[in-house]
């Protein structure tokens, strides 16, 4: 069984599920949060989500209350839309859009504050090192590493540690349209990121090498987020407000083995009303 954590972006709830079976879901905190987005979730059970509404991040441990952190600003202590967390071994990570870097903390409350990143996007002869248009997604992989996605500068890039060094732009596989990397979580050894310009999740890493998935089937509506389950994927369409849980036939293909939407037709409270990111 694996667990699932993901984020009801209109709502404010934080929830988490195993294998996507509705009889396990289960609330995460204790109250609605402002616009959360973006849950990462360490070994021990811990949550940590991106408030975007409030310009905070909150942790809660199993079973435990919300703690949260931040401001609004652009200094120390403080964020400007934050919208994706990630566990770096004992660090948290954030990633504050609306002022373009990525923080490490060392805890929720605040201390070890560490700061990369500033506006920018790459030109002709100018790779734009260290700067972001539009972060979107955070995802750290087993060897320790910081990727971003950012869907403003049609780009995914790569540092070694919090100190920038190690800077790379990764290049995702040739196809029709510009690239738009949206959502973006660990998967395997890598990460897998959410293409939407193409409709299709692109999954790197090192070890079983790179493999694109077309999410061509009018099934899919707006995918958005990804995240590795296992060995499998768990991914969330926006449009459909749902959840569905993919296993990787190793070829390029993809079988959904478990889905559960958030406001199927036959009932009238929806069980989650919207997705703002999912981790695992």
């Amino acid at each position: 069984m694996t667990r699932i954590v993901f984020s009801e972006l209109l709502g404010g709830r934080v929830f988490e599920i195993e294998d996507l079976e509705e009889a396990s879901l289960a609330r995460v905190g204790d109250s609605r949060l402002g616009g959360p987005s973006g849950p990462s979730v360490d070994p021990a059970g811990t949550v940590l989500v991106a408030e975007m509404n409030n310009h905070f991040v909150a942790l809660a441990e199993p079973g435990g209350a919300w703690q949260r952190f931040g401001s609004h600003g652009s200094g120390e202590g403080e964020f400007d839309l934050p919208v994706a967390t990630a566990f770096s071994g004992s660090s948290l990570l954030v990633l504050d859009a609306g002022n373009r870097r990525v923080v490490s903390i060392d805890d929720i409350g605040g201390g070890g504050w560490t700061a990369y990143g500033e506006p920018g996007r790459p030109g002709p002869g100018d790779p734009a090192e260290g700067r972001f248009a539009d972060p979107r997604g955070l995802a750290v992989d087993t060897s320790g590493r910081i990727w971003v996605s950012d869907p403003g500068a049609g780009r995914v890039t790569r540092i070694d540690a919090i100190d920038g060094s190690g800077w790379t732009e990764v290049e995702l596989p040739a196809a029709a349209a510009p690239a738009l990397p949206l959502g973006l979580g660990a998967a395997g050894d890598g990460v897998a990121v959410l293409d939407v310009g193409n409709r299709r999740i692109v999954v790197l890493d090192p070890a079983a090498g790179t493999a694109a998935l077309e999410l061509a089937d009018a099934a899919w509506v707006g995918p958005a987020f990804v995240a590795g389950a296992g060995s499998r994927l768990v991914v969330a369409d926006v449009a459909a407000n749902e959840l569905r849980l993919l296993e990787l036939d190793g070829a390029g293909g993809f079988e959904v083995v478990a889905a559960l939407r958030g406001s199927p037709p036959d009932i009238v409270d929806p069980i989650f009303d919207s997705v703002g990111g999912v981790a695992s």
